[in-house]
């Protein structure tokens, strides 16, 4: 008869496992939808090539040269 008891414990811990593991995948799938969103969809982040920062440097330093001159 105590068998029976023990059997529906085991039983209702089961289910009790099968839902948190449930969870738990729903969670997972909703961490990597976010960071498939904080990624920018898929978008590989752009960087700036050398010749670029040397463009924007000497411009920049063009800009202040005037900046300068006109002060005088």
């Amino acid at each position: 008869m105590q068998s029976s008891g023990v059997d529906a414990a085991i039983q209702e811990l089961e289910r009790d496992v099968k839902r948190v593991q449930e969870v738990i995948r729903m969670l997972k799938k909703i961490r990597m939808e976010r960071s498939s969103q904080a990624i920018g969809n898929g978008r590989k982040p752009r960087g700036l090539s050398a010749a670029g920062r040397r463009r924007i440097s000497l411009a920049a330093k063009k800009r202040w040269a005037a900046a300068r001159a006109a002060k005088r």
